[in-house]
């Protein structure tokens, strides 16, 4: 069925394109270098952190706690020298263990030079903890103390300082405010998510919940840590970084900022992933992260404009743009979409009609459907957790536990109940299977088309899948259709194993995290369904493959794409179909 002549000389095509593409990387650009060094005074901000934790060790949103520490925390913004008196923003956010209220707290240090209408700067530190999870007040005593030292010096953009919580609510602090906050237009926000920690070096993240990154900004961050002598943990390679554009995952506030189109990034002392808790801050952590968080603001400073977040890639130092992103990933799928293309004008130069496949392949998508509305349906009734205020909510937040295998026997049972009686429409033999399965490769390069426009890197996960279903129609042995089933899987097991890191669990929890949140809605519809209808489409052309092998004749060669004569009359019920004939076999 696939012409391998045309597959392998599109993939010459591709690869010579992808060289030139990789041609394009550039350095990030820089920023000035500011017109002060760095003053910031550890030891007091040490003392504000003890301070705070004494106060309310524990703060998890809507706790006693958290309304004690955002009272501390006005009281100390209230004492910021030129400061606009203090701004408390409460609000109501829905997570998975109900409806919490807390708030944000926040004051302004208005431009000293004249530039009032210049967009403004935000510095924002996460106030809240995990439940049960003390620690984490270096990024409110590096904010204060940061409002200490900037109300006494000249600025070229207003500076907005925030206190926010619900942090560990789907950063439901930070989006209420970047998304109500009226005073200026903001160019850029900075989130001090626990940046003293015991960890090695500095961790920068820079990327959002929709698969956009803010990486010129992140480099800024990375040069301001140098020149304040703050030692930086290594970036992540290639593969995380898409995995993390692929399927977003990340705790950080800069995502709220990035969620609305404005660069932004945080300042950590672990890697990607909710807080853990720990003692009080050494004073040399606090001095690094301090000095870089200083620095940084006023390189921001001095830049006119900065670049909105793009899904953009960095390999070895340098940026792949998000333009030549999107066309490499584009040229991955290319020898795919020649051959669907090649498919489909020989199809129609023969005469097949293929709607009767395509009503097969969107049988085959009801009972998947049924399966993740149920799920959904669950979530709403609270026996999976719910999103965090529309977003994925952490993982201590999602339990395995009875009600979660209940909900997945519950929604398993719909997904084949709804299969039953559309089995005999999706599944029922007919003399023009070639012809079914050419139209699963045209349906295949339609749906991974429609994910590159939705989620280009989510193509980049599910190409190797549609790739071995493809190459699958041509084996002739066994083996063969075993090693591309194990390609078909390796994206999805690598993904799971990323996302592991991310929430810091074993392999098993985060596939169930990954399934759950996404059945619960907190990973959008979009996406997650054109990812269903790939796998629908993989499905399809797996079954085809396997009733092959089941039947011994992967070794007679690959399908027809255009029935014969006898096989079209067979099909209508004028003639039995001949033996030699049949399915798989030559005519």
């Amino acid at each position: 069925m696939l012409n391998g002549r045309l597959y392998r000389l599109s993939w010459l095509v591709a690869a010579l394109a992808l060289l030139v593409a990789l041609l394009t990387l550039e350095t990030p650009g820089g920023t000035p270098d500011p017109p002060l060094p760095p003053a910031f005074d550890a030891v007091a901000a040490r003392g504000i952190a003890a301070d705070m934790a004494e106060v309310a060790p524990e703060r998890a949103p809507g706790t006693r706690g958290d309304a004690a520490s955002a009272t501390w925390i006005a009281t100390q913004l209230a004492a910021v020298p030129g400061a606009t008196p203090v701004r408390r923003q409460r609000f109501s956010v829905l997570g998975p263990s109900g409806r919490v209220i807390t708030e944000n707290v926040y004051v302004v240090l208005p431009a000293r030079t004249g530039a009032a209408a210049a967009p403004a700067l935000v510095i924002s530190a996460p106030r809240d903890t995990p439940p049960g999870v003390s620690g984490g007040e270096s990024g409110s005593a590096v904010l204060v103390q940061l409002a200490r030292s900037l109300g006494v010096v000249a600025r070229n953009r207003p500076v907005v300082l925030v206190s926010t919580g619900g942090s560990t609510v789907g950063n439901a602090g930070a989006r209420w405010f970047a998304s109500r906050f009226s005073g200026w237009p903001i160019a850029a926000a900075v989130s001090l998510d626990d940046p003293a920690g015991a960890s090695g070096g500095l961790h920068i993240w820079d990327d959002g919940q929709d698969g956009r990154r803010s990486i010129p900004v992140a480099s800024a961050a990375e040069q301001a840590a140098a020149r304040a002598d703050a030692p930086v943990a290594p970036a992540p390679g290639p593969f995380p970084q898409m995995a993390g554009m692929a399927v977003p995952q990340t705790s950080g506030d800069q995502a709220a900022y990035i969620a609305l189109g404005i660069p932004a990034v945080s300042l950590a002392s672990r890697p990607e992933g909710p807080a853990t808790g720990g003692g009080l801050p050494a004073e040399d952590s606090l001095g690094d992260a301090g000095r870089t968080a200083e620095t940084f603001i006023a390189s921001l400073d001095e830049v006119d404009a900065l670049p909105a977040p793009a899904a953009g890639v960095i390999i070895n130092g340098r940026e792949l743009r998000p333009v030549m992103s999107r066309v490499v990933i584009l040229l991955l799928a290319l020898p795919l979409l020649v051959a669907a293309l090649d498919l489909a004008v020989r199809l129609r130069r023969a005469g097949v009609r293929v709607t009767p496949f395509v009503a097969a392949l969107l049988w085959r998508f009801v009972p998947v459907v049924v399966a993740l509305l149920v799920a959904h349906l669950l979530a709403t009734a609270g026996m999976i957790a719910p999103a965090a205020g529309g977003w994925p909510p952490l993982a201590e937040q999602v339990p395995f536990d009875l009600a979660a295998i209940v909900a997945i026997v519950l929604s398993v049972g719909a997904g084949v109940l709804a299969w039953l009686p559309v089995r005999h429409r999706a599944t029922r033999r007919d003399a023009e299977v070639a012809s079914r399965a050419a139209t699963g490769v045209i349906a295949l390069g339609v749906v991974c088309v429609l994910l590159w426009i939705a989620s280009p890197f989510g193509l980049l996960v599910a190409l190797p899948a549609a790739h071995a279903a493809l190459v699958a129609t041509r084996a002739r042995r066994p083996w063969q259709v075993v090693g591309l089933a194990l390609v078909a899987a390796a994206p999805a097991v690598l993904l799971t194993w990323w996302v592991a890191g991310r929430i810091d669990r074993g392999i098993p929890y985060s596939a169930w995290y990954l399934i759950e949140t996404t059945a619960s809605g907190a990973r959008g519809v979009i996406g997650p369904l054109l990812a269903a209808a790939v796998l629908v489409t993989v499905w399809s052309l797996g079954s085809l493959v396997m009733s092959r092998v089941r039947r011994g004749l992967v070794a007679s060669g690959p399908y027809r794409p255009v029935p014969t004569e006898d096989e079209r009359m067979a099909r209508r019920g004028r003639r039995p179909l001949p033996r030699a004939s049949l399915p798989g076999r030559r005519g």
